[in-house]
């Protein structure tokens, strides 16, 4: 892994690999992004065993899986299989000048090296991503198996603790409205940083509760302690912040509203049936044709200068029929990944079944 997003998608894997004393994990960290921070360390205070990416040697492991595409894959002596870093494949692949038109995680440049297809396994979240594969990277076609979405999974599995997660959130007979943002300029943080502060200065709040979710990378990039400082005042307000390591699935499914960007959160927000508003959305960021696309096109935007108590009680769920179709394999996610994963090593399922468990309880 080469962020704390990856370790987090990597929580939604290991559920499937509990419990077979056949397995052992160990851990490593690529260089090259700006966003690990201090990763090998929260590994290690996690007590999980890290490995230096240098002294990793042939025959010594039978399988890396990555939840990204990016890094130094090729270097590792042993089969990759790549997942992907969010709610599927929806971004253009950033570089320092830029965003290029290729699709984030499947494009050409982060699959193939000196003519090698690097991964593997390929794992993709619905059919359609394979059309897309086939365009972008075609010798890599037949690496591809389509899994479904584990998180999303995990999310609707959590449906049935809702009120166990409110209690725990102190939110009890109120609304609780949580602002989402992914990272970047385009993001609802970066636009709108004081979005919190400002719904919990017009909330009543004995009959609101506001939480803040976080994408990890601007607290890897920027540091905890300014996050931290940015929000002293919505969190001495009541603004909850929801830690980026931890606590955001149960947080997104005790919402009632949900104030969001174009990150993954929007999608899962909107495909639970929760009423989404957009703060922001980047759509130069964003693939056209993708599910997240099409959500911008159908979510309901926050006005700026409108009433936003009136927006926030108004807020409604999308029809069903309108939610853009973004993981195939629902409910059953879980298990396609384990087959994946254990044909790839070449060992016997074990005779347990698997299923999608819910989020651990988060207690601000």
């Amino acid at each position: 892994m080469r962020t704390f997003t990856a370790l987090d998608r990597l929580h939604d894997v290991f559920p499937v690999l509990a419990d077979d004393l056949r397995l052992e994990i160990r851990f490593a960290v690529a260089a090259g992004s700006r966003f690990a921070g201090e990763l090998a360390d929260h590994l290690r205070r996690s007590h999980m065993r890290v490995v230096d990416w240098s002294a990793i040697s042939a025959g010594a492991f039978d399988l890396a899986i990555s939840p990204s595409s990016n890094g130094a894959l090729h270097e590792l002596p042993m089969p990759v299989m790549t997942l992907p870093h969010g709610a599927g494949y929806h971004k253009k692949r950033a570089t320092d000048a830029g965003f290029t038109d290729d699709v984030s995680g499947l494009s050409r440049e982060q699959l193939v090296h000196d003519d090698r297809v690097v991964p593997s396994v390929i794992g993709l979240s619905h059919h359609k991503q394979l059309t897309e594969l086939a365009a972008s990277c075609p010798e890599a076609l037949e690496r591809a198996r389509v899994i479904g979405d584990p998180c999303f999974d995990h999310l609707r599995a959590s449906l049935p603790m809702r009120e166990h997660y409110r209690t725990a959130l102190g939110t009890g007979e109120r609304k609780l409205v949580v602002v989402c943002s992914t990272w970047g300029t385009r993001s609802a943080f970066g636009r709108q940083g004081e979005l919190a502060g400002r719904l919990a200065a017009v909330l009543p709040p004995e009959e609101y509760q506001v939480a803040l979710v976080l994408h990890p990378n601007i607290a890897a990039h920027h540091s905890g302690f300014m996050v931290d400082l940015w929000t002293r005042g919505a969190r001495a307000q009541g603004v909850v912040r929801v830690p980026p390591d931890r606590g955001w699935r149960a947080t997104l499914v005790a919402a009632d509203v949900v104030i969001s960007d174009h990150g993954s959160l929007a999608l899962y927000a909107a495909a639970l049936g929760i009423p989404l508003l957009l703060a922001e959305f980047g759509e130069s960021e964003l693939v056209p044709g993708t599910p997240i696309t099409a959500l911008g096109d159908l979510a309901p935007r926050l006005s700026r200068d409108g009433d936003l108590r009136a927006q926030i009680d108004n807020a409604r769920p999308l029809p069903s029929q309108e939610v853009p179709d973004a993981f195939d394999f629902v409910g059953r996610s879980p298990g396609k990944l384990r087959e994946v994963i254990y044909d790839a090593l070449d060992l016997a399922l074990p005779p347990w079944p698997v299923h999608p468990e819910p989020a651990d309880v988060f207690t601000p």
